[in-house]
């Protein structure tokens, strides 16, 4: 296969891949134009185009060499957010500055949708000497810390099937539980300071298709608004 078909075909499944988060053709072919003209786009914009494509994909096809390890999936999710904070200018500020910015490219629909169906549901901390269990409301840049501690235990302690984040049956709430020495809630004052693992049980009815199409939606957005390197 010539190059020019090969560069014919990444052309088509990039169009493939982006245009359920476009209403008209019109506005597709505007994006991908902007990223891909080599006269008007940017190298980097470029490679955040294909890169966001690899890495979703992975994440979705990896289902089927081991179904139920949700781990796996995330940890291509957060590669995939490493690779736009990379080839973007936030990284050269600092990364929480990306994370800032990216959370505002989901939707309120998107926002609202994976805060209402993934809650922390309770964990253990020390009050007045006392171990108790406590819950507390999930924000979008705790979800986020989430997806790099489950990201670090994949690729750091090989643990990939313990945390499930997207539920099967859309009756029923699954249960799943996260140990860690991270203290990652934001907006909550830990009162317990020593340096041990905390268990935090969660409650998710997260479909995998729904929060997927928010993830890439809010690729999208970030792309076409994000300065770069």
């Amino acid at each position: 296969m010539s190059t020019e078909s090969l560069i014919q075909r990444g052309q088509a499944d990039l169009r493939f891949f982006y245009s359920p988060y476009f209403n008209t053709q019109s506005k597709l072919e505007a994006f991908l134009h902007d990223a891909l003209d080599y006269e008007k786009g940017s190298l980097a914009k470029r490679q955040m185009l294909y890169q966001v494509q690899r890495f979703v994909s992975l994440a979705t096809d990896i289902d089927k060499l081991r179904p139920g390890r949700d781990g796996l999936r995330i940890m291509f999710i957060r590669i995939c957010l490493e690779s736009l904070c990379s080839l973007s200018n936030d990284s050269k500020k600092n990364n929480k500055l990306f994370y800032e910015t990216f959370i505002n490219c989901f939707s309120d629909e998107g926002k609202q949708y994976i805060l209402n169906n993934f809650k922390l549901s309770s964990f253990d901390d020390e009050i007045c000497g006392y171990l108790m269990e406590v819950s507390h409301d999930l924000t979008m840049m705790d979800f986020f810390e989430i997806i790099r501690i489950t990201r670090n235990q994949v690729v750091h302690e090989g643990v990939y099937w313990e945390m499930q984040y997207f539920a099967l049956a859309d009756e029923f709430p699954l249960s799943t539980t996260m140990a860690t020495k991270d203290r990652f809630l934001k907006t909550y004052t830990y009162q317990c300071q020593e340096e041990r693992d905390i268990t935090y049980h969660f409650e998710t009815t997260l479909k995998y298709e729904n929060f997927i199409y928010y993830f890439i939606e809010a690729c999208v957005n970030y792309i076409e608004k994000v300065e770069v390197i």
